[in-house]
């Protein structure tokens, strides 16, 4: 009998330990979890903003403030997500963020535009289907009398099923020695979204100096 007894507080003893170092472990987790939370939670946001079309649903935020951000788009159908989050870097701070169908195909887009400086900067597109989405690049090198003088800088906004883009104009004197350009104004061009994602460029409308 004393042999059985002292088998069974054996066990006894053995079973308690097992359980106290599982509890030890799941508290361990549940410690590193939460301090990684806690440090995502802790990026400052420099933009948010939700927009609908239809009965699509996306959300809009990026983290960070310096010259390069980070961007996530989540899209959603009622409370479902349609496909995993978009995200990527950016480059500028987001100025505006809108949704439209410029192609006309049902699909919804959504559009980021930054206060990025450098040429053919400052574009971000999408087109969202019920599962997954398709990039949409920017419209690229202007060619031909339209991109005389273009440097860059561009501001991009959404009208009329229209994207205008914006941007300054540099011409030189007439002097020789001119060594800095002078400014000549702002040039806006309109652009449409055929059916194969391919923009088309519209008219082109000269600004005063």
């Amino acid at each position: 009998m004393k042999v059985q007894a002292l088998v069974l507080l054996g066990a006894t003893v053995v079973a308690a330990t097992a359980c106290d170092s599982s509890r030890g472990v799941v508290e361990d987790t549940s410690t590193a979890a939460s301090t990684a939370e806690n440090t995502l939670a802790t990026e400052p946001v420099s933009f948010t903003k939700e927009l609908t079309q239809g009965n699509a649903r996306f959300e809009i935020r990026t983290t960070g403030s310096a010259a390069q951000r980070q961007l996530t788009i989540r899209s959603y159908r009622g409370a479902a997500l349609t496909s995993d989050p978009v995200r990527l870097d950016i480059n500028g701070a987001v100025r505006d963020a809108v949704t439209a169908d410029l192609n006309g195909n049902g699909k919804p887009e959504v559009y980021i535009f930054t206060d990025a400086a450098s040429a053919n900067g400052g574009f971000y597109g999408y087109e969202f289907a019920e599962r997954g989405y398709t990039p949409i690049s920017g419209p690229g090198n202007i060619t031909g009398t339209a991109g005389v003088g273009y440097g860059g800088k561009d501001t991009y906004t959404l009208a009329n099923n229209m994207l205008s883009r914006t941007f300054p104009v540099s011409s030189n004197t007439a002097s020789t020695t001119a060594t800095e350009p002078t400014t000549g104004g702002s040039r806006t061009i309109t652009y449409t979204l055929d059916p194969t994602g391919k923009w088309v460029m519209g008219q082109v409308m000269e600004g005063q100096p």
